[in-house]
Protein backbone atom coordinates (compact mmCIF):
# COMPACT_ATOMS: atom_id res chain seq x y z
CA UNK A 1 0.00 0.00 0.00
CA UNK A 2 1.24 3.44 -1.05
CA UNK A 3 1.99 5.91 1.76
CA UNK A 4 -0.68 8.18 0.84
CA UNK A 5 -3.52 5.54 0.54
CA UNK A 6 -2.16 4.37 4.29
CA UNK A 7 -2.53 8.01 5.24
CA UNK A 8 -6.21 7.89 3.63
CA UNK A 9 -7.01 4.50 5.37
CA UNK A 10 -5.59 5.84 8.80
CA UNK A 11 -7.59 9.25 8.56
CA UNK A 12 -10.95 7.18 7.74
CA UNK A 13 -10.04 5.03 10.85
CA UNK A 14 -9.47 7.99 13.27
CA UNK A 15 -12.76 9.20 12.11
CA UNK A 16 -15.18 6.41 12.82
CA UNK A 17 -13.54 5.55 16.09
CA UNK A 18 -13.95 9.66 17.41
CA UNK A 19 -17.46 9.24 15.94
CA UNK A 20 -17.98 6.26 17.80
CA UNK A 21 -16.38 7.62 21.29
CA UNK A 22 -19.07 10.55 20.76
CA UNK A 23 -21.69 7.87 20.51
CA UNK A 24 -20.99 6.07 23.59
CA UNK A 25 -20.17 9.05 25.54
CA UNK A 26 -23.80 10.71 24.20
CA UNK A 27 -24.55 14.31 24.39
CA UNK A 28 -23.42 16.62 27.52
CA UNK A 29 -24.93 16.38 30.85
CA UNK A 30 -27.58 19.17 31.96
CA UNK A 31 -26.21 21.89 33.92
CA UNK A 32 -28.62 22.69 36.52
CA UNK A 33 -28.20 25.15 38.82
CA UNK A 34 -27.84 23.81 42.77
CA UNK A 35 -27.70 25.97 45.50
CA UNK A 36 -24.58 26.39 47.51
CA UNK A 37 -24.30 26.80 51.41
CA UNK A 38 -20.70 27.60 53.35
CA UNK A 39 -21.61 26.97 56.93
CA UNK A 40 -20.13 25.63 59.93
CA UNK A 41 -17.19 24.63 58.13
CA UNK A 42 -19.04 22.02 55.69
CA UNK A 43 -19.63 23.02 51.63
CA UNK A 44 -23.87 21.91 51.45
CA UNK A 45 -25.96 21.85 48.28
CA UNK A 46 -29.43 22.62 47.59
CA UNK A 47 -31.00 21.40 44.33
CA UNK A 48 -34.27 19.51 43.48
CA UNK A 49 -34.67 16.12 42.15
CA UNK A 50 -37.80 15.38 42.09
CA UNK A 51 -38.11 14.60 38.05
CA UNK A 52 -36.73 11.29 38.91
CA UNK A 53 -40.25 10.00 39.57
CA UNK A 54 -42.66 9.74 36.00
CA UNK A 55 -46.33 9.65 36.33
CA UNK A 56 -45.98 5.92 36.41
CA UNK A 57 -43.62 5.59 38.72
CA UNK A 58 -45.41 7.94 40.97
CA UNK A 59 -48.56 5.93 40.32
CA UNK A 60 -46.93 2.90 41.42
CA UNK A 61 -46.08 4.31 44.73
CA UNK A 62 -49.54 3.12 46.05
CA UNK A 63 -48.95 -0.34 45.26
CA UNK A 64 -47.83 -1.82 48.44
CA UNK A 65 -44.13 -2.36 46.85
CA UNK A 66 -41.60 -0.38 48.20
CA UNK A 67 -39.73 1.74 46.02
CA UNK A 68 -35.62 2.58 46.20
CA UNK A 69 -34.01 5.73 45.28
CA UNK A 70 -30.23 5.99 45.60
CA UNK A 71 -28.68 9.60 44.67
CA UNK A 72 -24.83 9.80 44.56
CA UNK A 73 -23.05 12.84 44.50
CA UNK A 74 -19.33 13.83 43.28
CA UNK A 75 -17.41 17.39 44.34
CA UNK A 76 -15.26 17.83 41.61
CA UNK A 77 -12.65 19.99 40.76
CA UNK A 78 -12.00 20.87 37.05
CA UNK A 79 -9.27 19.70 35.53
CA UNK A 80 -8.88 16.33 37.97
CA UNK A 81 -10.23 13.03 37.19
CA UNK A 82 -10.46 11.95 40.48
CA UNK A 83 -13.62 13.24 42.96
CA UNK A 84 -12.47 15.44 45.89
CA UNK A 85 -15.41 13.88 47.67
CA UNK A 86 -18.46 11.67 47.40
CA UNK A 87 -21.64 11.06 49.33
CA UNK A 88 -24.97 9.61 48.94
CA UNK A 89 -28.58 9.19 49.80
CA UNK A 90 -30.33 5.91 49.98
CA UNK A 91 -34.64 5.62 50.68
CA UNK A 92 -37.45 4.16 50.86
CA UNK A 93 -40.70 4.48 50.18
CA UNK A 94 -43.73 1.93 51.79
CA UNK A 95 -47.37 2.38 51.07
CA UNK A 96 -49.31 1.28 53.93
CA UNK A 97 -52.87 0.33 52.16
CA UNK A 98 -54.32 -0.02 55.77
CA UNK A 99 -53.12 3.62 57.71
CA UNK A 100 -52.95 5.09 54.28
CA UNK A 101 -50.14 6.45 55.00
CA UNK A 102 -46.18 6.55 53.33
CA UNK A 103 -43.65 5.52 55.61
CA UNK A 104 -39.96 6.50 54.59
CA UNK A 105 -36.79 5.57 55.42
CA UNK A 106 -33.93 7.95 54.64
CA UNK A 107 -30.21 7.33 54.98
CA UNK A 108 -27.34 9.18 54.24
CA UNK A 109 -23.59 8.84 53.88
CA UNK A 110 -21.45 11.95 54.39
CA UNK A 111 -18.72 10.75 56.96
CA UNK A 112 -21.00 9.39 59.72
CA UNK A 113 -24.35 8.17 58.30
CA UNK A 114 -27.57 9.28 59.66
CA UNK A 115 -30.72 7.42 59.44
CA UNK A 116 -34.24 9.33 59.01
CA UNK A 117 -37.75 7.48 59.55
CA UNK A 118 -40.82 9.81 58.98
CA UNK A 119 -44.06 9.28 57.71
CA UNK A 120 -46.26 11.20 55.33
CA UNK A 121 -49.84 11.49 53.83
CA UNK A 122 -49.17 11.90 50.15
CA UNK A 123 -47.13 10.71 47.50
CA UNK A 124 -46.24 14.42 46.47
CA UNK A 125 -44.42 14.64 50.02
CA UNK A 126 -43.24 11.17 49.68
CA UNK A 127 -41.35 12.23 46.55
CA UNK A 128 -40.32 15.58 47.55
CA UNK A 129 -38.79 14.28 51.28
CA UNK A 130 -36.62 11.38 49.30
CA UNK A 131 -35.37 13.61 46.51
CA UNK A 132 -34.67 16.91 47.22
CA UNK A 133 -31.83 18.65 48.77
CA UNK A 134 -31.77 21.30 51.08
CA UNK A 135 -28.36 22.15 52.79
CA UNK A 136 -27.57 18.54 52.05
CA UNK A 137 -23.68 18.32 53.45
CA UNK A 138 -21.28 17.60 50.74
CA UNK A 139 -17.93 17.90 52.73
CA UNK A 140 -15.28 20.15 55.11
CA UNK A 141 -14.67 23.42 53.85
CA UNK A 142 -10.94 22.57 55.26
CA UNK A 143 -10.76 19.79 52.07
CA UNK A 144 -11.50 23.16 48.89
CA UNK A 145 -8.53 24.94 47.90
CA UNK A 146 -9.45 28.52 47.78
CA UNK A 147 -9.27 29.95 44.45
CA UNK A 148 -9.80 26.90 42.56
CA UNK A 149 -12.50 25.94 40.06
CA UNK A 150 -15.15 23.33 41.10
CA UNK A 151 -18.43 21.37 40.51
CA UNK A 152 -20.99 19.02 41.90
CA UNK A 153 -22.24 15.85 39.73
CA UNK A 154 -25.34 14.35 41.00
CA UNK A 155 -27.07 10.79 39.75
CA UNK A 156 -30.18 9.44 40.82
CA UNK A 157 -31.96 6.00 40.66
CA UNK A 158 -35.23 4.61 40.87
CA UNK A 159 -34.68 1.20 42.48
CA UNK A 160 -31.11 0.15 41.57
CA UNK A 161 -31.03 -3.52 39.98
CA UNK A 162 -27.49 -3.82 40.52
CA UNK A 163 -27.03 -6.19 43.54
CA UNK A 164 -22.76 -5.27 43.20
CA UNK A 165 -24.20 -1.72 43.75
CA UNK A 166 -26.45 -2.48 46.80
CA UNK A 167 -23.71 -4.50 48.44
CA UNK A 168 -21.17 -1.77 47.97
CA UNK A 169 -23.68 0.38 49.85
CA UNK A 170 -24.57 -1.36 52.67
CA UNK A 171 -20.37 -1.17 52.98
CA UNK A 172 -20.35 2.66 53.05
CA UNK A 173 -22.93 2.34 55.86
CA UNK A 174 -20.84 0.01 57.54
CA UNK A 175 -17.35 1.96 57.00
CA UNK A 176 -18.30 5.50 55.79
CA UNK A 177 -15.07 7.13 57.44
CA UNK A 178 -13.12 4.99 54.95
CA UNK A 179 -14.38 6.52 52.13
CA UNK A 180 -14.56 10.55 53.21
CA UNK A 181 -10.74 9.84 53.87
CA UNK A 182 -10.22 8.93 50.64
CA UNK A 183 -12.03 7.59 47.38
CA UNK A 184 -9.75 4.82 46.18
CA UNK A 185 -9.84 2.16 42.93
CA UNK A 186 -11.72 -0.59 45.05
CA UNK A 187 -14.67 1.62 46.14
CA UNK A 188 -16.80 1.04 43.12
CA UNK A 189 -20.00 2.17 44.99
CA UNK A 190 -19.39 5.38 43.03
CA UNK A 191 -17.54 4.10 40.39
CA UNK A 192 -15.48 6.29 37.79
CA UNK A 193 -16.82 9.61 36.72
CA UNK A 194 -17.04 7.89 33.32
CA UNK A 195 -19.29 5.28 34.05
CA UNK A 196 -21.14 6.41 36.62
CA UNK A 197 -22.16 10.02 34.36
CA UNK A 198 -20.93 10.15 31.18
CA UNK A 199 -21.81 6.37 30.06
CA UNK A 200 -23.49 4.84 32.91
CA UNK A 201 -25.50 1.22 32.18
CA UNK A 202 -29.07 2.09 31.59
CA UNK A 203 -30.08 -1.28 33.06
CA UNK A 204 -28.56 -0.68 35.96
CA UNK A 205 -32.04 1.00 37.59
CA UNK A 206 -35.53 1.82 36.32
CA UNK A 207 -34.83 4.83 35.50
CA UNK A 208 -32.56 7.76 35.91
CA UNK A 209 -31.22 11.20 36.11
CA UNK A 210 -27.97 12.69 35.93
CA UNK A 211 -26.72 16.52 36.01
CA UNK A 212 -24.07 19.00 37.31
CA UNK A 213 -24.08 21.73 39.06
CA UNK A 214 -22.89 25.27 37.53
CA UNK A 215 -18.77 25.63 38.41
CA UNK A 216 -17.81 27.51 40.97
CA UNK A 217 -14.45 29.19 42.61
CA UNK A 218 -14.20 28.70 46.33
CA UNK A 219 -13.59 31.89 47.96
CA UNK A 220 -10.70 32.80 49.74
CA UNK A 221 -10.93 32.27 52.98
Amino acid sequence: MSRAAFAVCLALWLMSAAGAARAQNGPPLERRTTGLHRQDGVLAASVGLQDLFGAAERQRLTSGFAARVLIRVYLHREGSPEPVAVTFQRSEIVYDIWDERFRLRITRGAGASMEFRREVKTAEEAIGDTTTFWKFPITELRRLQPGARYFLAFRADLNPISEELLSDVRRWLVQPARGQRRVGAGDSVFGSFVSIFVNPRIEDSERQVRFLSQTFVEPVR
